[in-house]
């Protein structure tokens, strides 16, 4: 990957918060060394060091951190470094010395540690003298106050309490006066969350998983409070529920099967049984797969099973019902083996995902007409949810194509083109020699032009396929405003009809227009007529309109920037 264009393979969590770690100005030193290698100093909860290193067109050729995080390749310190890497790059036009690896860039010069300086500053003080500073400062913040508390609390059994009280604090100054927290504010507490989010991580690192378990849990339990009085518009509260998911996958992997492992499991159960979670089927399924990740003997595996026939909702076809059958379903394959799996799948396929995957297994073990049956009963059931009727014969195609059945190849993706999949309109075309499909695809047009509009994209893109510009003229004429999509297209042949429809276009919506951006609007037009050969019709169309409109001093403006 480039330094240019890094978000791309990078983790969208890992991207914000690499973002906010560089706005905050956390990278407090950048330097550059021989062999286009950088080194930096980015302060987290400590001081962890970063290398990149980078080749002449720019692509990250290495990245390190020595931090904790081992939950994917990059880690918010590498992504803060990218960033201001790049913000170099730009500043300082430092392209050209990229190339250069005997002397650094001005922009990536050594800059003094804030955090040395603080170090110096403070290592100079009495301890009587520190002490009573740190207490000014948590008289007068109760998040200091707080924070100091979780770190440097003397009681080890009471750290995850510690931690809550801190994160509480969080939530606690972020409300107004009437309770709530606005976008803002929740903000702030999810850089509190993230406090306990980090700890718990490291905990994981330190083989502390009941610690960590306890933190993660324990901020999903205050969130999930808090959204009841907050607005989350700016999604900042939803990044720490998806760490927090990631944080669990990441324990359930590493925490080895025995008392670790069960007190985990119970404790992950226990949350998921919570009322606060009854709003929440989503993340009440999350934390239930986290508990199956858990599982290790028969005994953990009759608890969940329990809980699921407990909270399975009555209606036994609805979106909870099926995410609880699936999760009974991996279960089942895990303890039972695979012809268990396969006899309870049969019994669900009711549920959509079910009968998909019961048909993919036919596919697999080619029970080519077990699937087809599976497939027609799921068009008959569903008939009236158009969306898996389409699903299923998509699966019905995948099925004849595998068998090699021409004709129902052919019926299936007629079907489905008819109702609007171009995707099908080619395999369709695919299916059939060129002069044999010169004969068929004018019906296919037909059909496709009295179809609803939202399929008119449909429509037009079969005529481009078949570059049947006529059609496209009449298309347009009718829909006049398409001339925008389409000019290049219809310039070729029908230059005279793409002007006049340009002009109508730009006469009917400087008729309708009011304020300045629709006239900016109706200019853009007339520029856009000029580029394309219509100069002489857009003079023509600017004198009429700058007298027809010449009260409008706004629109008249607008025009003479056309003259100029």
């Amino acid at each position: 990957m480039k330094l240019n264009d890094f978000e791309q393979y990078v983790d969208e969590v890992i991207i914000a918060r690499g973002r906010k770690y560089h706005q905050e100005k956390r990278v407090e030193s950048l330097e550059k060394r021989p062999d286009d290698l950088y080194v930096a100093a980015v302060a987290g909860n400590d001081d962890y060091s970063v290398e990149v290193e980078l080749d002449e067109q720019g692509v990250i050729v290495r990245a390190e951190c020595n931090c904790p995080y081992t939950n994917g390749p990059y880690c918010k310190h590498m992504v803060a470094v990218f960033f201001a890497l790049r913000q170099d790059d730009k500043e300082n036009n430092t392209s050209k010395a990229l190339k250069n690896t005997q002397k650094p860039t001005k922009a990536l010069s050594v800059k003094k540690k804030p955090r040395e300086q603080l170090i110096s500053d403070l290592s100079s003080q009495s301890k009587e003298d520190l002490i009573h500073f740190l207490l000014n400062l948590a008289e007068s913040d109760v998040i200091i106050a707080g924070q100091i508390r979780a770190e440097f609390g003397s009681s080890v059994s009471g750290e995850k309490e510690k931690w809550m009280q801190l994160l509480r604090s969080y939530i606690k100054k972020a409300q107004d006066r009437h309770g709530f927290i606005d976008y803002r504010s929740c903000r702030k507490v999810a850089e509190g969350a993230y406090k306990l989010v980090e700890r718990a991580q490291t905990a994981v690192d330190e083989d502390d998983y009941q610690l960590a378990v306890d933190l993660a849990l324990g901020v999903m339990g205050e969130i999930v409070d808090m959204l009841q009085f907050a607005d989350d518009s700016a999604g900042d509260v939803g990044m720490i529920m998806n760490e927090v998911d990631q944080l669990l996958i990441m324990l359930t992997a590493a925490v080895q099967n025995g008392p670790e492992s069960e007190a985990c499991f119970v404790k992950i159960l226990q949350e998921a049984g919570q009322v606060r979670y009854n709003g929440w089927p989503d993340l009440r399924i999350s934390l239930l797969h986290h508990c199956a990740g858990l599982l290790d003997n028969d005994r953990q595996r009759q608890q969940l099973e329990a809980y699921l026939a407990k909270v399975c909702p009555a209606d036994s076809r609805s979106y909870e019902a099926e995410e609880i059958a699936l999760l009974q379903y991996a279960i089942i394959g895990n303890f039972d083996g695979r012809e268990a799996a396969a006899e309870f799948l049969k019994e669900h396929r009711y549920f959509s995902r079910f009968r998909e995957l019961a048909i993919q297994e036919a596919i697999a073990v080619k029970n080519y007409a077990g699937a087809e049956q599976l497939a027609l009963e799921g068009q008959a059931q569903n008939k009236d949810l158009p969306g898996l009727v389409r699903k299923w014969q998509e699966c019905l195609f995948e099925i004849y194509r595998q068998e090699n059945h021409l004709d129902k190849m052919r019926q299936i993706s007629r079907e489905l083109a008819l109702k609007g999949e171009f995707a099908y309109y080619k395999k369709l075309k695919a299916l059939y020699e060129p002069t044999e499909w010169a004969q068929i695809y004018p019906d296919i047009l037909t059909e496709l032009a009295k179809r609803p509009g939202y399929m008119a994209n449909t429509y037009t893109a079969a005529i481009l396929e078949e570059r049947e510009w006529d059609k496209l003229l009449a298309y347009v004429q009718k829909n006049p405003r398409q001339i925008l999509d389409f000019y290049r297209q219809l310039l070729p042949e029908y230059s005279g009809q793409v002007y006049k429809l340009f002009e109508e276009l730009i006469l009917r919506d400087a008729a309708q227009s009011n304020q300045r951006s629709h006239y900016k609007n109706v200019c853009s037009n007339l520029r856009l007529l000029m580029k394309i050969g219509g100069s002489s019709m857009a003079n023509d169309l600017i004198k009429h309109l700058s007298f027809e409109y010449m009260r409008r001093p706004a629109f008249r403006e607008e025009l003479q920037k056309l003259k100029s």
